[in-house]
């Protein structure tokens, strides 16, 4: 496990233009989050046996078992969710590392406005070290389950970028664990990548592998997203490898330019199933 470097000067201001752009979509989401958010806390229940005593008193004479009492949500509901945004860091990303970083702005700004819990990691395996028995795995921590909610964190995202090979099925299951131990009641895993799994000795098994790893996940009650990321026309086969892989919850993004309006309605329904 790596930690980023201090953002530089550099890192500051490719980030702040990366979220004026994206500004649009957070703050729309955010806006949304809230008011909904704020109608569960005004909600109260009516027609109870008992409770705070209802102004409307008409059904006193009008039943012969009348409700007249009330209750308010005694707690403020908030959103119970965690994120954890996997992206794959293999060489095959280096035209599109650019754009994918802006979908996790989206994320990051959008999940921190609403104080929702989550993680980014980028993940690559060295090839140049990988033998028989050792394939050495890094994972770049770039924001914490610790740190998602602090004011200053979003820059150390623009240190992403493309590095080697990638072993999908050992990455899902690091972060699966990961996930287990959070406390909040939605769990959510996002796994950016551009292709199938390819590593050492990982081209046999690689697809198989990591099938098997998003059912492990989904069977510890975590739900699994793939968001395939191409620069071109997504062919039929790459369609059936990811589904074979990911079954019906692959996100395809022909375009990597198009991402945050990809990304934004889904985002918008995962939150408020959590609400």
């Amino acid at each position: 496990f790596l930690k980023p470097h201090m953002p530089t000067a550099e890192d500051i201001l490719q980030y702040k233009e990366k979220v004026h752009k994206i500004e649009i979509y957070e703050k729309k989401l955010t806006k949304m989050i809230q008011k909904t958010l704020e109608q569960k806390r005004t909600w109260r229940r009516e027609h109870l046996h008992y409770g705070r005593l209802s102004k409307k008193l008409t059904r006193y004479f009008t039943e012969e078992r009348p409700r007249l009492f009330y209750k308010k949500e005694a707690n403020a509901k908030e959103i119970d969710a965690v994120f954890t945004l996997l992206v794959d860091c293999s060489a095959s990303m280096f035209d599109k590392m650019e754009e994918t970083t802006l979908g996790i702005c989206l994320f990051h700004e959008a999940l921190k406005a609403v104080k929702v819990r989550h993680e980014i990691i980028g993940f690559w395996e060295d090839a140049n070290e990988a033998t028989k028995t050792e394939q050495p795995n890094y994972f770049n921590e770039m924001i914490t389950f610790q740190t998602s909610l602090q004011k200053n964190k979003g820059p150390e995202i623009m240190q992403l970028e493309p590095a080697e090979d990638n072993r999908d099925g050992f990455a899902i299951r690091l972060m699966s664990e990961r996930l287990e131990s959070c406390h909040e009641r939605q769990k959510f895993l996002f796994i950016f990548s551009d292709g199938e799994p390819a590593a050492f000795g990982y081209e046999q098994n690689g697809v198989l592998d990591t099938h098997e790893a998003v059912l492990e996940a989904r069977k510890k009650g975590i739900e699994v997203f793939n968001v395939f990321l191409s620069n071109q026309e997504i062919t039929e086969q790459q369609r059936l490898l990811l589904q074979h892989i990911y079954g019906h919850y692959s996100i395809l993004v022909p375009n990597v330019s198009q991402l945050p309006e990809v990304l934004f309605p889904l985002l918008r329904k995962l939150l408020y199933r959590s609400i």
